[in-house]
């Protein structure tokens, strides 16, 4: 309702019962551009009842439409070898016509043997001989998940609004050019009528970006893999074991702590006790100066005399 009322309020006030057709053919008649792209293979059919092009477009699309999933694995795999592993499961991803998109290799302690994370896209088609062959890479499978999430109708769906708004904006680009060869032609219904051409191609990108992204999803499965040592490659001592070392760092930190009594021990002696005594010990021998001092000016009471 929005476009109708700006094609009409851009042909100069047209009256509101017209059709879209009906206002393009007033505007230029027989020969204008709107009558001769009903003529053409391009032009949008119209059923007898006068249904829009959305649904034939629609119905057409469901009809030769395949269907459309995202496929997504998961598999959590043990190996001997985790660098070996992980070397083959690129080489197979690369024979069936993948790659990996992402790889993290973390150290496990043992010698050797890292944790692997990858994570691999190949086309869905060849997801079955892939999963085989990452699976025979591994010495034992500990885990794995599948999920398949059909898309078709999302597909369905945008592809029928991609078309009717390409359609919308050839009949609005149509429009603009023949509201500028009117003699009369207003600036601000051209700018109106290219504010809404504008609006519509950014719907059409955006619509096409997520078909861009579902397609990709679609036509490259999705393999998440972790790779970690099997319980035969850790041993049963690990290299690197070293008790000279560990009696040697004891006797570093018995000998460290000792370090640290003896020096508080000097700092005291030397910064702590002066200030002891500087701050304790002098007003203590004032004041027991002043006891004796007052003690011995105390006068002494006379003994009584014994009764006879």
């Amino acid at each position: 309702m929005g476009v109708l009322g700006l094609v009409l309020t851009a042909c100069g006030g047209e009256a509101a019962s017209e059709t879209f057709s009906e206002i393009g053919s007033g505007l230029g008649g027989e020969g204008s551009p709107s009558s001769q792209r009903a003529d053409t293979d391009e032009a949008a059919p119209v059923s007898d009842d006068g249904a829009g092009t959305g649904e034939n477009l629609e119905f057409e699309i469901a009809l030769s439409a395949d269907r459309k999933v995202i496929r997504n694995v998961a598999l959590q795999l043990a190996s001997d070898d985790t660098r070996a592993a992980y070397e083959e499961i690129v080489e197979i991803a690369e024979q069936n016509g993948g790659f990996v998109s992402g790889a993290e290799v973390n150290p496990s302690g043992v010698e050797d043997q890292p944790y692997v994370s990858v994570t691999v896209r190949v086309p869905s088609a060849n997801l079955s001989a892939a999963l085989s062959g990452f699976k025979d890479v591994a010495e034992e499978v500990l885990s794995e998940s599948q999920d398949a999430q059909d898309v078709t109708e999302n597909f369905i769906d945008l592809e029928a609004q991609l078309a009717n708004l390409t359609l919308l904006e050839a009949e609005l680009r149509s429009l603009l050019e023949e509201v500028r060869e009117q003699p009369d032609a207003d600036p601000e219904k051209l700018l109106r009528v290219f504010t809404e051409i504008s609006n519509t191609r950014g719907q059409i990108e955006q619509i096409q970006g997520q078909l861009n992204y579902l397609s990709d999803a679609v036509d490259l499965a999705t393999v998440s893999m972790t790779v970690e040592p099997s319980d035969a490659a850790v041993p049963v001592v690990e290299e690197g074991w070293a008790p000279i070392e560990t009696v040697r760092d004891a006797a570093r930190n018995l000998v460290a702590g000792l370090q640290n009594v003896v020096d508080i021990a000097i700092t005291f002696v030397i910064g702590v006790l002066p200030m002891l005594l500087i701050v304790v010990g002098i007003p203590g021998l004032v004041l027991w100066f002043a006891y004796r001092s007052w003690k011995s000016r105390r006068p002494t009471k006379a003994e009584p005399l014994p009764s006879e």
